[in-house]
């Protein structure tokens, strides 16, 4: 009977060994999910599949992208919120559902993106440009704020993301507009639909509407920053038109996981996008697609949402900008 329970308890240690053994294996192990919280096509989109095939590489198992758009992003980043924090959930994020929605652009955010999110890196900036279709009689954003006020109620403008939403609300309301805003889930059909007439002007990311600008699909009449944009040399600034530029209200993106996942994760992940980052390649093809790399330690990714959070906690009640 001993030799019974003897065989019973080596069994027992024998499972926990193996156990043990299979919790300690390797991060990671099996293929991570990349949640990128616009649609395909998107500047969020363009930036995912940029770096997914060399941090697949770098981390020897695939990285899935799943494209999850809503609610100005914060279905996507509630997704991460609420998965596991075993480093198999990432999400490729934006200050849409890290900092202006839980500023109060959008209603109902169920998340404290400070609290229930660990931070990876930074990963990416970038720019916006004010567009409108090709049939409107306008050049510069001086001439479209002209024409506007003299055909008020008769052109509505268009926002996939919040930096469309931001500089499309400061355009509407620092000229006193008569425009409609017609929001969208993401940019590439907003753009669709500003090709098509639908609607008529448009503040897009670069990152979207490059190929369509480069095909003479759309107009660029300007961009809200202080000088000319590299890719974009021949689009003037609001200032060139007579206006004033606005406060800076540029894109950018964090690699996050849930809270609570291990720091031996975050650390290795990080290590492995600051290098993917860095590469010359990599570089490479952000630059060109109008996307500026911007990798960091996880603390300074940390420090900036916060900082980012308070600004934009402050600009959507100066701005008064709301998405309903």
């Amino acid at each position: 009977m001993k030799f019974v329970h003897w065989l019973a308890a080596l069994a027992a240690a024998a499972g926990l060994a193996c156990a043990g053994a299979a919790s300690a294996q390797p991060h990671p192990s099996k293929p991570i999910r990349l949640i990128v919280p616009f649609g395909p096509g998107s500047g969020s989109d363009i930036l995912a599949r940029i770096i997914a095939e060399p941090l697949t590489q770098a981390l020897g198992q695939p990285i899935v992208i799943e494209n999850k758009p809503g609610n100005n992003t914060t279905l996507g980043t509630e997704l991460v919120v609420q998965s596991p924090p075993d480093g198999y959930t990432l999400g490729l994020l934006t200050n849409s559902g890290l900092a202006a929605s839980p500023g109060g652009l959008t209603t109902g955010v169920r998340y404290d993106p400070t609290k229930d999110l660990a931070y990876i890196s930074m990963v990416a900036s970038v720019n916006y440009v004010l567009l409108v279709n090709v049939d409107v009689a306008a050049k510069t954003a001086g001439e479209l704020v002209a024409l506007v006020k003299a055909n008020p109620g008769k052109f509505n403008y268009a926002s996939g993301n919040t930096g469309g939403i931001a500089y499309g609300g400061h355009f509407k309301n620092e000229h006193k507009l008569d425009v409609t805003h017609v929001p969208y889930k993401s940019v590439p059909p907003g753009l669709a639909d500003l090709l098509s007439g639908h609607v008529q002007i448009m503040v897009a990311d670069v990152p979207a509407s490059l190929a369509m600008i480069r095909a003479g699909k759309v107009r660029p009449v300007g961009v809200p920053a202080a000088k000319r944009y590299v890719l974009l040399p021949e689009v003037p600034t609001f200032a060139e038109s007579g206006l004033a530029t606005p406060p800076v209200m540029d894109g950018w993106w964090a690699l996050v996981a849930p809270a609570g996942t291990p720091d031996a994760i975050l650390d290795r992940l990080n290590r492995e996008v600051v290098k993917v980052l860095e590469s010359e390649a990599v570089k490479t093809k952000l630059l060109q697609s109008g996307i500026v790399p911007t990798p960091s330690t996880r603390q300074q990714a940390v420090d900036y949402q916060k900082d980012q959070l308070k600004v934009w906690t402050t600009m959507v009640k100066d701005l008064n900008l709301k998405l309903e």
